[in-house]
């Protein structure tokens, strides 16, 4: 069997980046969709937005600081993507098979995955496309950060990586809460080729890392490489942030119960991404979330005493209306690198 190297350009390095103000602005489930390669990455794509499933993608250059990302639903936040090591980026072997920068319009179409059993991951042939990847020397982990984020919330991190004919069979992500990456919060792995057979990609798996939270920087520092140190690959990142461990709570004190009536009252009809009373995650805090926490009073201990009282189901549709009557105010084989 002949396993054709490849040159994959290794992506320019954002040395450092600056942290933003502001907390991400997410929507429709809270969710971001990544796509590592672009139209300006070596022979890769990008999503033609939305794709089949009615999602917006962010479709990154591997190496290089990206801003404001995107939620599904198009709507911008203030969700960033930057890089602290070498990256490589390619098509070639990934779930097209052989690429060449001069047909890529056409490889794509040669794209082998599962939409359905990928998910919000399956709905671009471009974004499963191409790849990020190690870059092929000494140290082959890339590291890059999420910037951003709400401290106060716990998020989903979704891994879709396939290659053909790679050295490790299986790519390690792993997530920290530190730029010098020494402290992990928690680690994943993904066969992204077939064990026996390195010539079938992987097409229908994913690889998931749940209920993380960033610390009070608001960032995620996220590494992946090869299981045994060869080069790693990701081809898509669905980002999301995690339902609540307990509907109704917004005071995360692990009850629900009337102090969690009083903080959903003090957000009511603000919009944002922080907000601690939206329950169903839609970006406010509005009679929906309301009706959240009335159906949950009592969780997970019906004994547990009311700070405040909890109206009987007609009180309760009057205090809603009254409220809904003030004012809205109440509130990214040898890796080639870009230059």
């Amino acid at each position: 069997m002949n396993v054709i190297k490849l040159s994959i350009r290794y992506a320019s390095l954002v040395p450092a980046f600056a942290l933003l103000v502001g907390q991400a602005t997410f929507s429709r489930a809270q969710t971001v969709l990544i796509d590592f390669g672009s139209d300006t990455s070596y022979r890769g794509l990008s999503v033609n937005n939305p794709d089949s499933k009615g999602n917006y993608w962010n479709s990154l250059q591997p190496g290089l600081l990206v801003e404001n990302l995107k939620a599904i639903d198009n709507v911008a936040t203030t969700i960033d993507v930057g890089w602290d090591t070498p990256v490589g980026t390619d098509s070639y072997n990934g779930p097209a098979g052989p690429t060449d920068e001069t047909t890529l319009e056409s490889d794509v179409t040669l794209t082998d995955v599962d939409p359905d059993a990928l998910g919000n991951l399956g709905g671009s042939l471009e974004a499963s496309f191409d790849f990020a990847a190690g870059p092929s020397l000494a140290d082959n982990r890339v590291r890059f950060q999420i910037q951003g984020l709400d401290p106060a919330k716990k998020y989903n991190l979704t891994f879709f990586g396939s290659h053909r004919f790679s050295n490790d069979t299986t790519t390690v992500y792993s997530v920290f809460t530190d730029d010098t990456y020494a402290t992990l919060v928690d680690t994943v792995s993904l066969d992204v080729q077939d064990p026996l057979l390195p010539w079938m990609h992987n097409r229908d798996k994913v690889a998931t890392l749940s209920d993380v939270s960033p610390q009070t920087d608001a960032i995620l520092y996220v590494q992946f490489v090869g299981s045994n140190g060869g080069d790693g690959y990701l081809n898509d990142l669905q980002l999301e942030v995690a339902a609540p461990a307990l509907i109704g709570d917004y005071n995360n004190d692990g009850t629900v119960n009337g102090l969690d009536l009083d903080v959903w009252e003090g957000e009511f009809g603000e919009v944002g991404a922080d907000l601690a009373a939206d329950g169903d995650g839609d970006g406010d805090a509005d009679g929906a979330d309301f009706l959240l926490w009335q159906q949950n009073v009592g969780e997970p201990s019906p004994a547990n005493p009311l700070v405040s009282a909890v109206p009987e189901p007609a009180g309760a549709t009057m205090l809603l209306a009254g409220l809904i009557a003030l004012p809205t105010t109440i509130r990214r084989p040898k890796h080639r690198q870009e230059s």
